[in-house]
């Protein structure tokens, strides 16, 4: 499940998974998983596709319960598609 939280350390590292890996450290390294950043990496091309207008209609109802599934709330919800 994604949180704020999760999305801040993403933010953080600026989306850099190696950089993660290498300097995490307490809170940074335990409360996001390789699978969060990859959901997270994952969401956000579905979210640029719909918004470049290339994504069929299936497709961004798909991904919109998606993202009703694996987010904590609608703040999340909004926190991610406010990175860019």
């Amino acid at each position: 499940m994604l949180t704020l939280d999760k999305l801040n350390i993403y933010r953080r590292f600026d989306g850099d998974l190696d950089g993660w890996a290498r300097l995490a450290n307490g809170h940074d390294a335990t409360d996001i998983t390789d699978t969060d950043w990859l959901l997270i990496e994952e969401l956000r091309q579905g979210l640029d596709l719909i918004a470049a207008g290339q994504a069929s209609q299936t497709f961004t109802a798909s991904l919109e319960s998606r993202l009703l599934h694996t987010t904590a709330d609608e703040a999340t919800r909004q926190a991610l598609r406010a990175l860019r």
